[in-house]
């Protein structure tokens, strides 16, 4: 048994949390590849996780982490009967929940208590006292809140939003064009998007770039990729190359099997 639901966080949250997430699985295994994305913050309730990295590297999934931006998948195992409760942090949420820039945690998970200390250790007990998703919901608001006024007084609040409006837009006109909204010189917006994504302008629009086209196949396997690619391709080798790069596994292998979680989270 697997199933994947999504709930709203609390109002003051929208801005700064994308969603809430609570993947259930039965007895049994799923092996999953996470594509490039936002920062997470997630509680492994109950089930055992394992977590490996491009370079071959593996960790044990902990029972608070933070994700960190990625540029990169990720290959995961989940074991269970598990129970698990994410959220998908903004990027004004991260300057606003956490003291550090976001390119210092990019493709990497450390401990949530590192930042967050008793709030995390409080949310994850909370979370496993539950007997409901609204338990899990209520503990996740209470944690967010809590920490968003830690951090209340930080800067720049609002270039996150903008530059997110910029890549779902497509990022039209390049770079160029996100320097002259932003109203800054070309070093501050990319110190900025480091700061509140983890990455530069150029490789963000990369990202972004393959995570559409991934949409686009996950609606419809059997589009022929010069309809999913369109005009941001070179060919058919750059489309590949770039799609498996930040989504683990080649177009045609992601519209055959896709990925447990990750399909279904793309098309939601």
């Amino acid at each position: 048994m697997f199933s994947m639901r999504y709930y709203s966080p609390a109002p003051p949250l929208r801005r700064l949390v994308s969603s809430y997430y609570v993947i259930e699985l039965g007895p049994g295994r799923i092996t999953d590849v996470m594509r490039a994305e936002l920062p997470n913050v997630r509680f492994l309730i109950r089930g055992h996780s394992r977590l490996t990295w491009p370079d071959g590297s593996v960790q044990r999934g902990l029972g608070a982490g933070l994700f960190g931006p990625r540029c990169m998948p990720l290959g995961m195992v989940l074991d269970g009967p598990a129970l698990v409760f994410g959220a998908g942090i903004m990027p004004d949420g991260w300057l606003r929940f956490f003291g550090v820039d976001s390119d210092e945690v990019a493709d990497n998970m450390l401990p949530l208590e590192d930042l967050a200390g008793n709030l995390a250790r409080s949310a994850l007990c909370r979370m496993q006292n539950g007997t409901s998703d609204a338990d899990l919901v209520a503990a996740a608001d209470a944690f967010f809140l809590s920490m968003a006024r830690q951090y209340a007084a930080r800067q720049d609040i609002g270039f996150g939003m903008l530059v997110e409006d910029w890549l779902v837009r497509g990022s039209p006109g390049g770079v160029d064009q996100l320097i002259g909204l932003a109203d800054r010189s070309a070093r501050q917006v990319e110190r900025l998007c480091r700061r509140t994504y983890g990455a530069p302008p150029k490789l963000l629009m990369r990202k972004y770039r393959a995570l559409r086209t991934a949409v686009e196949i996950s609606i419809d396997p059997d589009a022929r990729w010069f309809d999913v690619a369109g005009e941001d391709f070179y060919d058919q080798s750059h489309f590949i190359r770039e799609f498996r790069t930040f989504m683990g596994m080649t177009p045609t292998q992601f519209a055959a099997n896709g990925a447990a979680v990750m399909s279904h989270s793309i098309r939601l």
